[in-house]
């Protein structure tokens, strides 16, 4: 599969909720992205630290690793989601969560100024993400905000939507996030300290019994609060991969570079 790596630099940034910081970046190179679906992940490479310039570092197939000249130059490397794309313009967006702790692309996003530029790299041909379903049901926490209102948006008015969001504050709490032509319901769930445990399962379960037959679940959330939800979807209600999809973005007591299970089918 073809995968399009460039360099992005940084036009314009500010926050939608305290949490919630949007960045807009020039592409140079945004034609092959074109037919390339919202809500699909892609990699940022994010320079370090005190650096406003990245060094793309290259992939050795051989080795099976990224090299790079200056290794005190290397990205760290994060999957992320892009909001939007304006070909006209040549600006893509990228949403990030703003929080506590040693999140290598939140420090990045919060300091970040006009001209400083990141790697981006993204796969050119995707299989949809959303089956054809009269119901969907998205369970998410903020980590998960940009990629389920990628996808809300692209949901056909004739299907209806099912959205439960679980944010750091009551001033957290945005609606816009998401813009369907489908019938929408929004929940929110608030946990100022979702490393401490969180509720959003148990919401999550109690809105799937409601669902139609038709429907489609979309989960992405910390580790645990994912795996309550894929085991009672997988072993008390036989549900397959074909019927929902889920995805942890983080695991209590993690940091980002520690190995964790993501997908979980």
């Amino acid at each position: 599969m073809k995968v399009h790596r460039t360099t992005v630099s940084l036009v314009d940034k500010h926050y939608i909720t305290p949490s919630y910081l949007r960045l807009t970046f020039h592409c140079e190179e945004i034609t092959p992205f074109a037919e390339v679906p919202l809500g699909v992940n892609n990699k940022l490479f994010i320079p370090p630290q005190g650096v406003s310039q990245v060094m793309m570092p290259s992939y050795n197939a051989d080795l099976k690793a990224w090299e790079i000249e200056d290794e005190s130059l290397r990205p760290t490397v994060r999957t992320y989601t892009h909001r939007a794309i304006d070909l006209e313009k040549q600006h893509l967006t990228v949403d990030f969560v703003i929080h506590e702790g040693d999140s290598v692309a939140c420090q990045w996003a919060r300091n970040a100024k006009a001209g400083d530029t990141i790697g981006l790299a993204m796969k050119l041909a995707h299989r949809d993400v959303l089956p054809p379903r009269d119901h969907y049901l998205f369970i998410t926490d903020m980590t998960g905000i940009p990629v389920v209102s990628a996808l809300v948006s692209t949901v056909p008015p004739s299907a209806s939507v099912t959205v439960i969001t679980e944010v750091l504050s009551e001033a957290d709490i945005h609606p816009a996030h998401y813009q369907t032509a489908a019938n929408l319901q929004l929940q929110w769930l608030v946990n100022a300290h979702p490393e401490q445990g969180s509720e959003l399962a148990s919401r999550g379960i109690e809105a799937w019994k409601q669902l139609p037959e038709s429907n489609f679940s979309h989960i992405t959330a910390e580790y645990h609060t994912v795996k309550k939800l894929r085991d009672f979807l997988r072993q008390e209600m036989g549900k397959g991969k074909e019927d929902f999809f889920a995805c942890a973005y983080w695991q209590i007591n993690k940091r980002e570079d520690e190995e964790r299970e993501k997908r979980l089918d």
